[in-house]
Formats: structure tokens, C-alpha cells, sequence
């Protein structure tokens, strides 16, 4: 027997049950020509490369039978262009290593590579994620600091050489404050310059001499005259 692939797809427009009653009914059309069921895919709901009777997505299944020859092609791809619920078909001949090919994939011979490659793929990107993550998390803490350490004022250390050291004075040596009330405190008058007299100072040598009214009695009068006076006392 030989072992055909006919894979079609059912308009998404449909319920759930419709689209499952269209997938069965061309099983049961196989199974009624003689035809012997080795796989059905449903694949699900996928995009359309380009649309299809304004479709953009349709339900694919896969059958995959074995037939005594092809004549049973002609009759399923009939029916599709008779079911308006079918946007596209196609029906191909497997070869031993298409049918391998079908054989290693439904076993997971196939998929397995690819799904340790996904895994991987995951593992890494989740790793780095993570460490990314870790980064911005030292970097914000590490900016918090930075912002700490602006806000803060420096502390200066200074030798105890150079400090200053600190007196205490007893209270009773300490000067008391006096407050004056406003009243006894003497104004200062401020007089304007041009009503002050200067003072001028002359030179002894350009200084005229004082005349006084005796300037014309002898010297030698003077003390006989005194000595008159003295005279005059002893006797008493």
C-alpha cells in the first residue's frame, strides 16, 4: 500500500464543534474508500501567510493514510472544493523517508533536538536576565551611596597642636554688662567743620615780643625801693 499526506485547513469563522465535525467527516470519507488511518494532526489555529477568503488565520489538520493507489485523492480533493468551510488542501505521496521523517517526529526523535535547543536558549536568556538584574540593583545602591555622601558635610580633623584650647573664666572674675538708660547717655554734638576756629601755630622767632607798662623803670630803683620797704618793717 502506498502512504499519502493531505493536510487542509477549516475557516476560522466556525464554532468549536463545526470544525471538529469537518476534520471527522473527511476521516470517515477515507476510512469508507478502503483507506487505512495512520496519523491525524490537529495543529490548531495558525496565521495565514497571506489571507484567504478574507481570512487571516485558519484550523489546520493533517491526515496521514495508506491507500491501495490514488484514485481516492481525486475524490477527497472533490469534496473540498465542494466544502466552502475549506480555505486550502494539499495531498502528497510519502517517500520511505518522508515516512520516517512522520515517524521520528510523533515520537519525539525530532522535536527533541529542537526542544534542548529551546530549553537552552531559555536557560540563558533567564541567566541573564538575572545578572542584568543583579547590575541594576549595585548600580542603584551604589548611586544611593554616592547621593549619601554629597549630602553629608565633610568632618576636618585637626591636629591638637593647632586647636585652639578652651579657657573657663570663674563668674566672679567675669565683668558684668552695665546697661545705660537712653536718657543718661550724654549726646555727642557734631559741629560742622567751617564753624570751628582753626588753631595756628607761629614760630618763636616770628613771635612779637609782650610789652608791659614798666618796661621803663631801672632795675636799680627797684631794689632800693625794696630795701626802703624792709627798712621801714624793722623799725616797727
Amino acid at each position: 500500500m502506498r502512504q499519502y499526506e493531505t493536510t487542509f485547513i477549516v475557516a476560522p469563522v466556525l464554532s468549536d464543534g463545526e470544525i471538529k465535525q469537518a476534520a471527522e467527516s473527511y476521516e470517515k470519507l477515507l476510512k469508507k474508500e478502503g483507506c487505512e488511518i495512520v496519523h491525524v494532526d490537529k495543529m490548531g489555529l495558525k496565521q495565514l501567510a497571506y489571507p484567504i477568503k478574507k481570512h487571516n488565520s485558519g484550523v489546520y489538520f493533517s491526515i496521514e493514510y495508506k491507500a491501495e493507489n490514488g484514485e481516492v485523492i481525486d475524490k477527497l480533493e472533490l469534496a473540498f472544493r465542494r466544502d466552502e468551510r475549506i480555505l486550502r488542501f494539499l495531498s502528497v505521496k510519502l517517500d520511505k523517508y518522508g515516512i520516517q521523517y512522520n515517524d521520528d517526529k510523533r515520537t519525539g526523535v525530532i522535536g527533541k533536538r529542537k526542544k534542548e535547543l529551546a530549553e537552552a536558549r531559555a536557560k540563558e536568556r533567564a541567566e541573564l536576565e538575572a545578572s542584568n538584574k543583579a547590575k541594576k540593583a549595585e548600580n542603584r545602591k551604589k548611586q544611593a551611596q554616592r547621593n549619601a555622601s554629597k549630602q553629608e558635610k565633610p568632618t576636618v580633623e585637626v591636629p591638637a597642636e593647632k586647636a585652639k584650647p578652651t579657657v573657663e573664666v570663674p563668674a566672679e572674675k567675669v565683668k558684668p554688662t552695665v546697661e545705660v538708660p537712653a536718657e543718661k547717655v550724654k549726646p555727642t554734638v557734631e559741629v560742622p567743620a567751617e564753624k570751628v576756629k582753626p588753631t595756628v601755630e607761629v614760630p618763636a622767632e616770628k613771635a612779637a615780643p609782650v610789652e608791659t607798662a614798666d618796661s621803663n623803670i631801672d632795675i636799680a630803683e627797684e631794689v632800693s625801693l625794696d630795701m626802703d620797704i624792709l627798712g621801714d618793717l624793722t623799725d616797727i
